[in-house]
């Protein structure tokens, strides 16, 4: 069977460049799975924007600051992909830079 959707997709950090992403992986199917990450915005890498094989978190870089991004999780094995988990998140408003001395 396909893999049922992961779930508890949260954001677990966000910087003006990148937003990190952790989720609890749904019903394997019986096959082994990895995760489809894609982010939707302006400036926003191509889809998929990451393969995930190993682990249920990710760090998408190379965003642009104070933007909303559209982001969705499939779940992936040998017999298809899950329905997707969404998630709206917006980038902080400035790039994390040196600190001042």
């Amino acid at each position: 069977d396909r893999p049922d959707p992961p779930r508890a997709l949260r954001l677990s950090g966000v910087s003006g460049t990148s937003l990190s992403l952790s989720w609890d992986p749904g019903f394997d199917g019986g096959l082994p799975q990895h995760f489809l990450l894609r982010a939707d915005g302006p400036d926003a890498p191509p889809p998929p924007a990451a393969l995930v094989t190993s682990g249920f978190s990710l760090t998408l870089g190379g965003l642009r600051p104070d933007t909303p991004y559209d982001v969705t999780v499939r779940a992936r094995n040998d017999r298809g992909d899950s329905a997707p988990a969404r998630l709206r998140a917006v980038t902080s408003g400035t790039e994390m830079g040196p600190k001042e001395r």
